[in-house]
């Protein structure tokens, strides 16, 4: 069959116009990832962690502890994970779940250099983690804007899946603002259809720009090409506390939320179109409760931001500064009312993990907020709480316990998380260890808590 020399120019054109369009539009694929790969490799490092679990195979059954009893209770596990270096000083980003329980860090570069990390703060709410080691004069990636990135655009992942140094995929944004994984990352996760393995975690998601615009974090069990990253606007605003800080101070509201649909918006008599968030709680005590919002209230505005999605309201709260002011607009009985509400620190957030100090104690504490006291039926003026203890800790061994409140460390009393790091650096420079004076249903009991 013979072409006629105007199906030709036609086919022609329709090609020439396609290719222009894809490439105007930003979907041609590029001619190659590889001068992204050549820039950036040496940015990316693969960390190794080690803790001590309890041994899977031990029975609690007491039917089958004869045929267990002579195994160990304890044993030592192994994780692998990626990262990337955000400073010339060594400061590496990574993953929370990729260090949390690690009681040894080893990241090694691209060149093989092994050196041993240490956490600088970790947020669980995020997904976030700031590691350090010692080094100087490395290569570190350059920040990129997530919000700037759009479904359809190409994307490249580069980590360490299951343990394969440097592997490099590539893939497109396949969805933004992602709820996955309960509250982590307020919703915001950005998906993506490059391949995502296992030991990815923690490595960066980078646009056609080389820039980090997310942090691989997640995929989901059984699916295919479904990976998740934490935007990089989020994450630098986290890692930022984290460098400064060690810890993330969130801001507080103290209220029970829900979005308002279409339907409820009418119920409550709202104007067409307009949504919010109603509050359906209110804590006593709490910023909401002090500055006269009410159960039924309805959220539309932050600060002149609109809003639409409890994620958002939850992110706007969380990022305000603790002690700030801030403007809302509330729709009430058929009217608007401008209130402002005197934001605080969230109690949560005052939970200190005291492995980022030089003494491994195993156990985390925090400050006795009026909720705790009301919940554990508390009279006591200050203390800190041990909300979590590691059995294999020092903590542990010299006879803490979960729920014990420390009421005073070397005879100072413990009205901050902060007070106790003060005392511990303090005794760090002698040898005597930390007296102190805990409160344990009821009775006070002394325990030397040893700092070397």
């Amino acid at each position: 069959m013979t072409t006629h020399p105007f199906q030709i120019i036609a086919r022609a054109i329709a090609v020439l116009f396609l290719t222009g369009f894809l490439s105007q539009s930003g979907l041609a694929m590029p001619n190659s990832f590889s001068p992204i790969v050549k820039s950036e490799k040496e940015k990316i490092v693969n960390i190794s962690t080690s803790a001590i679990v309890e041994n899977p195979h031990i029975k609690r059954d007491p039917l089958f502890e004869q045929f267990f009893k002579n195994m160990p209770q304890k044993q030592r596990q192994s994780s692998l994970g990626s990262g990337f270096i955000i400073s010339r000083n060594g400061y590496i980003v990574t993953n929370h779940h990729v260090i949390a329980k690690a009681e040894k860090i080893e990241v090694k570069l691209y060149d093989g250099q092994i050196f041993t990390a240490k956490i600088i703060g970790k947020d669980k709410l995020t997904e976030l983690a700031l590691i350090k080691i010692e080094a100087e004069n490395l290569p570190f990636v350059k920040w990129g804007d997530s919000d700037a990135i759009e479904v359809g655009d190409w994307v490249l992942a580069i980590g360490n899946p299951l343990g394969f140094d440097h592997t490099v995929t590539a893939g497109i944004i396949s969805a933004r603002g992602r709820s996955v994984f309960g509250n982590t990352a307020y919703g915001q996760f950005l998906q993506t259809d490059a391949a995502i393995n296992f030991g990815n975690s923690g490595g960066p998601l980078y646009n056609l720009d080389a820039e980090v615009i997310g942090i691989n974090t997640a995929i989901v069990a059984g699916g295919q090409n479904l990976g998740f990253a934490i935007p990089s606007n989020l994450a630098r605003k986290i890692i930022q506390q984290l460098q400064q800080h060690g810890k993330v101070a969130r801001g507080w509201f103290g209220v029970e939320i829900q979005e308002v649909d279409s339907e409820l918006a009418e119920s409550f008599g709202m104007p067409a179109g307009m949504r919010g968030v109603v509050l359906t709680g209110i804590g006593k005590g709490s910023p909401a409760e002090k500055a006269g919002l009410e159960k039924g209230d309805v959220i539309v505005e932050y600060n002149g931001e609109q809003l639409d999605k409890t994620k958002q309201l939850q992110q706007f709260v969380a990022e305000t500064t603790p002690g700030s002011d801030v403007r809302i607009k509330i729709f009430r009985n058929g009217s608007f009312l401008d209130k402002t509400v005197t934001v605080t620190l969230r109690p949560a957030d005052s939970i200190v993990s005291l492995d980022t100090t030089n003494v491994l104690f195993g156990m985390q504490l925090t400050e006795l907020t009026t909720e705790l006291k009301v919940k554990y039926g508390l009279t006591e003026k200050y203390g800190l709480l041990v909300v979590e203890i590691d059995q294999t800790g020092i903590a542990w061994e010299k006879g803490i316990r979960k729920d014990d409140i420390i009421l005073k460390a070397d005879n100072k009393e413990m009205e901050a998380v902060e007070n106790f790091a003060e005392v511990v650096e303090h005794a760090e420079k002698g040898s005597k260890p930390i007296t102190l004076l805990l409160l344990r249903d009821g009775r006070s009991i002394f325990i030397p808590l040893p700092v070397k």
